[in-house]
């Protein structure tokens, strides 16, 4: 058991009351990296102070004989882990009882939520294609597909590279990609080709960095905020329609921002005008957030 605790992964601590307070008896390495205090400070600190259940409406008490409870109706918590760096870390948190004779512990379990809230926000906000988490090594931990045209399951792209996923002519400019978004602690887009299958789209993406409460570096979360087929015998007015769709963009509004006639824009995403006039292409693909070529790959800069 004290091997597993110091091995694991995941942010564990353990801790005990004396009826009158609640200290931490132990931390594993991944809780004192998460956190940024170091395992002596954190001896040294009530548990309360940094880990707050107060939007549960509960006291700290309250909230670890809850969790401990084996007949509870909620055995995981949603709280806050105040760093060292003072900035609140959403997690969940679960409890497992340790019983030594007349003593009794608590193991807390706190599972890191921020790539899924700056997800979950960011969806509400945006339309999104895919998102994923990839590690320092930039191996792929996690993808969900939302609208996108992807046939194979989520699972199938896990512990592969993303840059086996990318073409190889743009792994380079991806990488520097990523390299700047992790130095600078800012998030990056960017537009490349990917591969998924046998199939080639073109893509953009928003690449966000996450570090842990020591300040060193965590994951990445990549989100892919536009995907469409890019094969050279696609039709273009295919592509129009998936980006049309990643923008959430109608074709009414579409005339409108461009001041393109309705008929005409209805033309082009149907195929019936293979290819537009430039002026007409710049400013329908001005509006959907890309270059002309991507849509139509006749048009060269």
């Amino acid at each position: 058991m004290n091997h597993l605790f110091y091995l694991l992964s995941e942010p564990m601590l353990i801790v005990e009351s004396d009826e009158s307070r609640w200290s931490i008896r132990d931390v594993n390495q991944a809780f004192a990296v998460f956190s940024g205090f170091k395992k002596s400070d954190l001896m040294l600190l009530d548990p309360s102070t940094i880990i707050s259940v107060h939007d549960s409406g509960l006291s700290f008490d309250e909230a670890i004989h809850q969790l401990a409870d084996e007949f509870s109706v909620s055995p995981l918590l949603e709280c806050k882990l105040v760093t060292k760096a003072s900035t609140p870390a959403d997690v969940r948190m679960t409890c497992r009882k340790l019983q030594h004779g007349e003593r009794t512990a608590y193991v807390l379990i706190c599972k890191d939520l921020r790539e899924a809230k700056w997800i979950d926000e960011y969806i509400l906000h945006n339309k999104i294609m895919v998102s994923s988490i990839v590690n320092e090594r930039y191996g792929i931990m996690s993808l969900k597909h939302y609208y996108a045209p992807v046939q194979q399951p989520s699972s199938s792209y896990v512990n592969k590279s993303i840059f086996d996923l990318v073409a190889e002519h743009e792994r380079n400019k991806i990488k520097r990609v990523f390299d700047f978004a992790k130095n600078n602690r800012t998030a990056e887009a960017v537009d490349f080709q990917l591969k998924l299958g046998d199939r080639n789209y073109g893509t953009e993406a928003i690449i966000q960095p996450f570090y842990n409460g020591n300040r060193s570096f965590k994951n990445f979360v990549v989100i892919l905020t536009s995907l469409y087929a890019n094969n050279k015998e696609e039709d273009p007015s295919y592509k129009l329609r998936m980006l049309m769709l990643s923008k959430n963009i109608s074709v009414t509004s579409l005339a409108q921002s461009t001041l393109i006639s309705l008929t005409t824009i209805s033309k082009i995403r149907n195929g019936k005008i293979k290819k537009p006039q430039r002026l007409t292409a710049e400013l329908i693909a001005g509006e959907l957030g890309v270059r002309p070529e991507m849509i139509w790959s006749s048009f060269k800069r």
